[in-house]
This record gives C-alpha cells, structure tokens and sequence, in this order.
C-alpha cells in the first residue's frame, strides 16, 4: 500500500532554470527527512536517454511522470512517494535590449507616483472581487505607502552605479565581476506581470495578450495535470511572484479555466470530468473572455473547480507580494466569489521573513467572505544575512534545530495540519521580534543610502584624470566626494520622472 502525494512548485522571480526549483527542493526535504533514523529515505528520477546532440546531462522527463519522487518508509513499512512537478515560467518574456532596459528604468522610478490598477474589463469578471482585509476594506495607496516606494527607487538608483564601477573593477584584479543586471531581470519580472500591453514574448500563442497571460497558461495546465494523476493528496509550494501565479490560477473562473487549455489536454479533462455550466456563456462574453476562447470548445464548456481541486490539500506561500499587488495592482490579484470548492481539510499557510524586502503578510485577501479560510501567517528568518532572507526560505541548514523545510517536509509526509517550530525563538519570532527585525531592515536602507554614494564618490575621485578633476573643483562649487550630491540628484530624478509620467499617464487617459 503506498500513499501517494504529489507536490506542484511554482519558482519566483530571477533566472530559475529548468527542474532547477525541483532539485533545489527535493534536495532539502530529503535531508530533513533522512535526519530522521525511523524513515528510509530514497529519491527515484525520472530521466530519458532522449536529448539534444551534444548534451552535456540527461534529460528528465516532464510531462507523463514526474521527475523527482522522494520514496519514504516508515517504522511500520507504510510507504509514501512524494513526486514534483512545477510550473516553469522563467522563458517567458525575457528581453536584454538597451529598448526593454530603459522601459524597466522609467517603470521602477516612477511606482510611487503610479495610480492604482483598479479595474479590468473581461467576460467573466462579475465572479471577481477585488482583494480586502478582515473588515472588508480595499487597500489604498497612501502617503507612506508612496513615500516607501520614492525611497526604494531612490536607493536602487543609487546603489546600481556603485555596483557597476565594483564590478568593473573586480573583473580587473581578481578576474569575476558582479552582476549588477541581476536586480534588474528580478525587478523586471514584476513588471512584466503587470504589464497590461501585449508584448514580443516567447510565449507566442499569447501574442495579443498582456504577459502574464503565458504564465498563467503554464500554471492553469500544471494545476489540471496535478488534478488528473489522482494523487491521494497534494500541495502547491510557490515563492515571490509565484505565488501571484499560483493565486491566479487558484482563484480562474470555472468558464475561463479551459481558455487556458489545449485540445488535447482538454480531452483528457473532459474524460475526468464532464460538468456543464449551469447557464452558458452568451456570445458577448465569449468575445470578452480573458484569455480568448478556442473555437473547438463551447459555451456551456466549465472546468468545474471542486473536481479540479478536490484532493488539494495545502498552499504554502513564502516571501510572497501578494498585498503589495493588492495595494498597486488589485485587479491583478482578484478573488473568485465561490472559495467552497476547496477540500474541508484544505489550508493556505503564508510564510514571511520580517526582513524579507518583498514577502509579507497576506493582509488583504479575506477568503472567509466567500466561503474560504483565512491564511495562516508565519513569521520566520529565512536566514541571518538579511538581504538573503528572500532566497533562502527552504535551506536545510544542519545548524538550526527546527528549519522551515523540516516543518514542510512533514506537513507533506503526515497530511495533517501544519505545524510551525514549537517555541518562538529568533528564528521563528514573535511580535516584538518581529518590529526588531523591521527596524533592522530599514536602518540597513539607510545605511546604504549613505555609504553607497560615499563609495561612489571615493571612485569617483580616483578614477577622474586630475585635469577634470582640476577643471571641476576651479569652475564649480560641486564637491564630488560629498554624498549628499549624489543623494540629492538620484532624488531629483526620481521626483522627477515619476512626476513626468503621471502627468503623461493622465493625459492619456484624458483623451
């Protein structure tokens, strides 16, 4: 008798390569799991002798099996696979061009003057709401909520020449440079989620349709092959911008779900389940639709989200900016009026690092009002260099007794609720550790508002010929080894290109 349980990864923001997410993983639940003397531990791959000429490793197999499957066995002999999936996305939408650069540039220094994302016109749409807190309130964006997003631009603007003229010179003495892009592709891929205006990506078959679109087909199609292979429970365990997917995609309209689809899949749904809507689409809807509608399915055609869910058992969201989409970007994140269709023993557990610059609580999605359950929140410092906390949620860190891996791990080998450590300690705080590590977190921005511009002026001043430099101290009053010069004009520019286009964002919506 062995229990099956499968596990569906939806990887964040960055440059995840392919079955990267499942091995990283899979690798550190099988540790915490074989830290365990009571359990035989083995990890089963799936690979192919297919593969590209010349390839440099074997090719795992993606589609009808899963590629990784952790085999446990218990001290009474009762065994449970755990197998992974995930819902790949990184491919989509890249673009290096000096063109996409720019447009990423005036997109982060302008967020805090942006107006709200407020309403999106689709068939379906009238089985949405937008996200609220406990007492039914819609987020709003405020004053301090603007000013944080002025300064966070403020600093990145600040921080990025520092990195370039390090990486510069780390390339010439120790032959390795830094790569000061990387905040960029990682910035870039939020704003390519929100990013309403049909783009060149390489997810062609959504050539007319904003971005996110792509990544939510990939997550759609995941959630059906999980929901086909009748696992006896599973769970989805998504990160950073991957939880917005994987809330997405929870969250699609029964009508709009086969959009997603292909014929051949749809097939096979259709064998699992053959449920008809109620009342069908009219064909004014169908011509609204978010994602278009194939031409080989009808208007009565549904996916129905209790037998698409119904042996999906947990969510586990970490380092998630689902309410900072809430606050700029509700129409992004909407929720489905019916949240019943979940199992009974279904639970959404939201884990955030308090020094984690993007994660944090879930404080706008009040899923009780529709039938649903509240979010547990989680506190936990991921890791103790707190501008790592981000990426480090589920390492296996052999040094800490009680590691958030472990916890997941046997959340996922028991099926029973999940457990956090037993005890508040630093690593697992509690309130009044928790304002500590935010007041951390930002007298580490401070700290870098000063001292990166001091650091630039320093190479400033060395790399400059002495007739510049001559040139600048003689005809102007401008000292460049002062800090405060680069503060002011990296403030100046964000005033004054977040003004620009709002101004122009106006306009337009003017005419």
């Amino acid at each position: 008798m062995v229990t099956r349980v499968g596990v569906l990864l939806v990887h964040g923001i960055g440059e995840t390569k392919k079955f990267e997410i499942i091995e990283e993983v899979a690798r550190n639940i099988t540790i915490s799991l074989k830290a365990n003397p009571s359990l035989t531990v083995r990890i089963i791959i799936n690979s192919s002798d297919n593969g590209a000429r010349g390839s440099s490793q074997q090719t795992w197999i993606a589609d009808e099996e899963e590629p990784v499957i952790i085999e446990v066995r218990d001290g009474r002999g009762e065994v449970t696979e755990i197998a992974f999936r995930e819902a790949w996305w990184a491919d989509i939408g890249k673009s290096d061009s000096l063109q996409s650069q720019i447009a990423f540039w005036l997109w982060g220094l302008s967020l805090w003057s942006r107006k709200q994302f407020i309403k999106s016109k689709f068939g379906t749409s009238d089985e949405m709401m937008p996200p609220t807190n406990v007492n039914s309130e819609k987020p709003q964006i405020t004053i301090g909520g603007r000013w944080s997003f002025l300064v966070v631009s403020w600093i990145v603007l600040l921080i990025m020449p520092t990195l370039s003229l390090l990486s510069i010179l780390l390339r010439q003495v120790l032959g390795f440079a830094l790569r000061p892009d990387i905040l960029v592709q990682y910035l870039g891929d939020i704003k390519h989620y929100q990013q309403e205006q049909p783009a060149r990506t390489k997810a062609f078959e959504d050539i007319d349709e904003p971005p996110r679109v792509g990544v939510r087909r990939r997550i759609i199609k995941e959630l059906v092959k999980m929901s086909l292979r009748n696992y006896d429970r599973w769970y989805i365990l998504s990160h950073s911008l991957g939880t917005v997917a994987a809330f997405n995609g929870l969250m699609e309209t029964e009508a709009a779900l086969p959009n997603y689809l292909n014929e051949s899949l749809w097939k096979k749904w259709q064998q699992h389940s053959s449920k008809k809507a109620v009342v069908k689409l009219s064909d004014e809807q169908v011509r609204g639709m978010f994602p278009r509608r194939p031409v080989w399915l009808q208007n009565e055609d549904i996916i129905d989200r209790a037998d698409l869910f119904a042996n999906l058992h947990g969510l586990l969201t970490y380092g998630s900016p689902l309410s900072k989409f809430a606050v700029v970007w509700p129409a992004i994140v909407t929720i489905n009026k019916n949240n019943s269709v979940f199992c009974p023993s279904f639970e959404w557990i939201n884990v955030y690092d308090p020094t984690d610059p993007v994660g944090g609580e879930t404080e706008f999605f009040n899923l009780e009002n529709f039938g649903g359950t509240q979010p547990v929140e989680i506190a936990y410092k991921a890791e103790g260099i707190h501008l790592l906390s981000h990426v480090e949620y589920l390492t296996c860190n052999p040094k800490r007794p009680t590691p958030l891996v472990k916890q997941v791990a046997s959340w996922l080998l028991s099926g029973k609720t999940f457990q956090p450590a037993p005890q508040k300690s630093w690593g697992w705080p509690d309130e009044n550790q928790k304002k500590f590590y935010v007041g951390v977190r930002y007298g580490i921005w401070l700290i870098l508002g000063w001292l990166i511009p001091w650091i630039l002026g320093l190479f400033i001043n060395w790399q400059l010929p002495d007739a510049i430099k001559k040139l600048i101290t003689q005809n102007t009053n401008l000292d460049i080894l002062n800090p405060l010069l680069y503060i002011a004009g990296s403030g100046v520019i964000v005033l004054v290109v977040g003004g620009v286009l709002r101004l122009l964002a106006d306009r337009s919506a003017k005419q």
